[in-house]
């Protein structure tokens, strides 16, 4: 057997290059919780922001890779969503909670009705922020995000998720590493990063950095009402593999959202989209943005 290493995990110089993109790791209070958040170009204030939102249990890291191809024709953040990455714990997880979240990140940043772009979770919450605060979003896309569109038993269930372990190891806890669903065509150098971010040292070992006493946010009401009270210009992205969004369901979201262009499948891609393929994924948003 040969001992050449395998490519796969050996990082490309786009990913290099865009990791080491100087920016700035800060903290802002949202409701008495710490609120994390990064932020690149931070002194080109002459710039429109952009804000990117990542999805249930993810993190503000998750758009690293991605957030430098922006920087040109924007000033950039990413944020953790409380409970989530490293922003602080919550007594109480609810929509208007994760909603002042985002508000707070764009209260730090300066920004003025930013371009929000959010990830499955994160794109639900960007959709609430546009329904309640018109005046705060300039503009949203939302990729992969699933929506209660009618009334009954919700299609993704918190039953999914179980309760977090503590590992005597980094490389234990690295091995148990999982996306949820696990479909995807992710590089291994992108899961090692994302894993990496993922975990934290506790006392007994390591283990991730979720709060596992925060439940996945159920919507048992349908938003179709929510939906059409946006007045904001909405984008929608997927991945044409998707399970949680095939296209008769990207297709419902559009139809039941004012001024909404789309749906537009990102090819070869599963839900996780920044992580199968990233540059397809910033094309895209360029194609939308510019």
């Amino acid at each position: 057997m040969s001992d050449a290493p395998v490519l796969d995990f050996l990082p490309p110089e786009w990913f290099t290059r865009a990791l080491a993109a100087p920016c700035e790791s800060r903290y802002v209070d949202a409701g008495g919780t710490a609120i994390h958040y990064l932020i690149w170009n931070e002194h080109e204030t002459h710039k429109p922001g952009l804000v990117l939102a990542h999805g249930f249990r993810a993190h503000a890291r998750w758009w690293s890779f991605i957030a430098p191809f922006f920087m040109e024709r924007f000033r950039v953040v990413a944020f953790d969503f409380s409970g989530m990455g490293d922003s602080g714990n919550r007594d109480q997880y609810t929509e208007e909670n994760y909603t002042r979240d985002l508000l707070a990140a764009i209260d730090a940043a300066g920004f003025d009705r930013p371009v929000v772009v959010g990830h499955s979770f994160g794109g639900g919450r960007v959709l609430q922020a546009c329904a309640e605060h018109p005046e705060r979003v300039g503009r949203a896309i939302i990729v992969d995000s699933h929506l209660q569109l009618h009334d009954g038993e919700p299609r993704i269930r918190s039953s999914e998720l179980r309760p977090k372990k503590i590992y005597p190891t980094y490389e234990a806890a690295r091995a148990r590493f999982r996306l949820i669903p696990a479909d995807n065509r992710a590089a291994p150098y992108i899961i090692n990063y994302i894993a990496e971010h993922s975990i934290k040292r506790v006392d007994d070992g390591y283990t991730w950095k979720f709060d596992d006493t925060q439940p996945r946010l159920v919507i048992h009401h349908n938003v179709s009402s929510m939906l059409k009270r946006i007045v904001t210009p909405v984008s929608y992205v997927y991945g044409d593999h998707s399970i949680i969004v095939p296209h008769e369901h990207a297709a419902e979201i559009v139809a039941h959202i004012p001024n909404c262009r789309g749906p537009i499948a990102i090819p070869e891609s599963h839900h996780h989209v920044m992580l199968d393929q990233p540059l397809s994924l910033v094309a895209t948003l360029r194609a939308l943005l510019y």
